[in-house]
């Protein structure tokens, strides 16, 4: 893994939301094998990324535009439809341009959402990856994720995890 200083980490503003979620397309599509997702569903992403309560960050290289977006938001009961729960950001939409994988950009990532999200006062983290999703399953146990033995299924049908950052 080579740390790439072109590539800068930065806050995410509205008019890099429809990069970021061709970024996300991008590394779904390599990682399942087909493009993945509808209208709906990048619809649905884009509001949740233009919402109130979601901050996001996204990478960029010096030569081009965004590589990687990460987000978070207030965690919520019922699967994410309820109330707020005090403390618990969920991050989401952790997506990196498949052609920069293994390069540091996703880890970068994660730290400004788990630094912003302390900062706003956030005292634990969750996210949930598909269950076959190995790649991302490491990132997340290097930056200090756990597995929680949580299973959902996700809006595309496929068997997700849950993990949980909190500190010691």
């Amino acid at each position: 893994m080579s740390a790439d200083h072109a590539v800068t980490v930065r806050p995410g503003t509205a008019t890099d939301i429809e990069e970021g979620l061709t970024t996300l397309s991008a590394a779904e599509a390599r990682r399942i094998g087909r493009a993945s997702g509808d209208e709906a569903s990048r619809d649905r992403m884009r509001r949740r990324l233009a919402g109130p309560d979601t901050f996001f960050f996204v990478a960029e290289h010096a030569t081009g535009g965004p590589i990687g977006l990460a987000a978070g938001m207030n965690g919520r009961r019922d699967g994410g439809t309820g109330p707020a729960i005090p403390g618990l950001c969920h991050i989401t939409m952790v997506a990196v341009r498949p052609e920069r994988w293994g390069e540091g950009v996703g880890g970068r990532l994660l730290r400004a959402v788990l630094s912003h999200g302390r900062a706003l006062g956030y005292d634990r983290f969750q996210l949930f990856t598909h269950a076959d999703n190995v790649r991302a399953q490491r990132l997340y146990e290097s930056a200090g994720f756990r597995l929680t033995g949580g299973t959902a299924v996700s809006d595309d049908g496929g068997s997700i995890v849950h993990y949980l950052w909190a500190p010691e």
